[in-house]
């Protein structure tokens, strides 16, 4: 895999801060979503994100996009879905995406997916991968959970 430096680029007069974001923006085009570029920054006591993209998806919901290279993948992945999640204060209801977006292969794509946390089973974060099937994350402290959430289970089924 050949690693693209990132370079300002314009895409339909947008001055955008990669080719990466601009490929992405062809692609969000391809596919007639209604998209924003870097819309706002959402800011928190401690943290602050500014997402790459913000889409309306055909049902009305709200998706944040952050697209990173496919090699950040090989990263410290949790620390970007902390600084996302600071969306959530202000939009409880939005989704948000983790795209490891590769250069002019959309197929090939993968991301995390960030829900709303209705607090049923603490997960927020799944895992798509290139062919649409997907799983829980087991970063971000989702494994930890689960497994006190089975824990408080079995104490419940042995009472």
């Amino acid at each position: 895999m050949t690693e693209i430096k990132a370079r300002t680029t314009m895409y339909k007069g947008i001055k955008m801060r990669s080719r990466l974001e601009a490929d992405f923006a062809a692609f969000l085009d391809s596919t007639d979503a209604e998209w924003e570029y870097e819309p706002f920054c959402f800011a928190g006591p401690d943290i602050q994100w500014l997402p790459d993209f913000r889409v309306v998806a055909h049902d009305g919901k709200i998706i944040y996009f952050e697209v990173k290279p496919e090699s950040l993948m090989d990263g410290d992945v949790d620390a970007v879905l902390d600084q996302m999640t600071v969306a959530w204060l202000t939009e409880p209801e939005a989704v948000l995406e983790l795209v490891f977006w590769r250069w002019r292969e959309p197929e090939q794509a993968s991301s995390l997916r960030g829900i709303p946390d209705d607090r049923a089973d603490g997960l927020l974060w799944w895992w798509v991968g290139p062919d649409g099937g997907g799983h829980a994350w087991p970063g971000a402290g989702q494994l930890e959970h689960l497994c006190h959430l089975a824990q408080i289970e079995r104490a419940q089924e042995a009472l």
